[in-house]
C-alpha cells in the first residue's frame, strides 16, 4: 500500500527495510541502512509535532539528527510555527534543544552536524491509519484520506472488514 500511496509522487520512494528485518525496529538503524544503499541520495525524516516532542526517548536519539535533515510538522490538534522560537515551543527536552540553533540567513535550525531541522505547519487533518481501519470496518468512505489506488487495493481486497478488523493487516 505504501507503493501505491507514493506512486508518481515526486522524490518520494517506498523501501522495505524495515520488513526486512526481524526484531524490534529503530529509526536511527532503518537511516543507517538507507545511507548504506543509497550513499548519494539525502534524507528527511517528516515527524509529526507529537512524535518530536518524543525524540530524546527515542533509541540512540542523539544520532538521529546527524543522520538525515528533519521536518517536523503540525498535529492536531497542535500546530508548528516556524522562526526562531519554534523549537522552544516544540520540546520540553533541553538536550534536543541544545542540539540545534537558529540559522537566520536560511530562516531555519541547523544541527551541529550541519543537517536541518524545519518546522512545516500543514493543513490540520486529523486522520490516522487507525482512524482509516476503523471507518473501513465501519462501512464508512475513506475516500479523500487516503490515495485512491490505495482506497481501491483496500476494497478489492476486503481489507479491515472482518471481526479482527482493528488489527494491522
Amino acid at each position: 500500500m505504501v507503493e501505491l500511496a507514493v506512486a508518481g509522487g515526486a522524490g518520494l520512494r517506498a523501501e522495505s527495510v524495515e520488513l526486512e528485518r526481524s526484531g524490534p525496529s529503530y529509526t536511527i538503524e532503518t537511516l543507517e541502512i538507507l545511507a548504506r544503499r543509497h550513499p548519494r541520495s539525502d534524507f528527511a525524516l517528516v515527524v509529526g509535532l507529537d512524535a518530536f516532542r518524543d525524540l530524546h526517548t527515542w533509541h540512540r536519539h542523539q544520532a538521529i539528527p546527524a543522520a538525515c535533515d528533519l521536518v517536523v510538522t503540525s498535529r492536531p490538534p497542535d500546530a508548528v510555527h516556524p522562526g526562531p522560537d519554534a523549537l522552544e515551543r516544540a520540546t520540553p527536552a533541553i538536550a534536543v534543544r541544545k542540539a540545534f540553533w537558529y540559522d537566520p540567513g536560511i530562516g531555519r535550525f541547523r544541527h551541529q552536524s550541519g543537517r536541518r531541522l524545519d518546522f512545516l505547519p500543514v493543513t490540520a487533518l486529523d486522520i490516522s491509519a487507525s482512524a482509516i481501519r476503523a471507518a473501513v470496518a465501519a462501512g464508512r468512505s475513506i475516500r479523500f484520506l487516503t490515495p485512491d489506488a490505495v482506497v481501491s487495493h483496500i476494497a478489492s481486497r476486503g481489507l479491515y472488514r472482518g471481526p479482527h478488523s482493528a488489527r494491522r493487516e
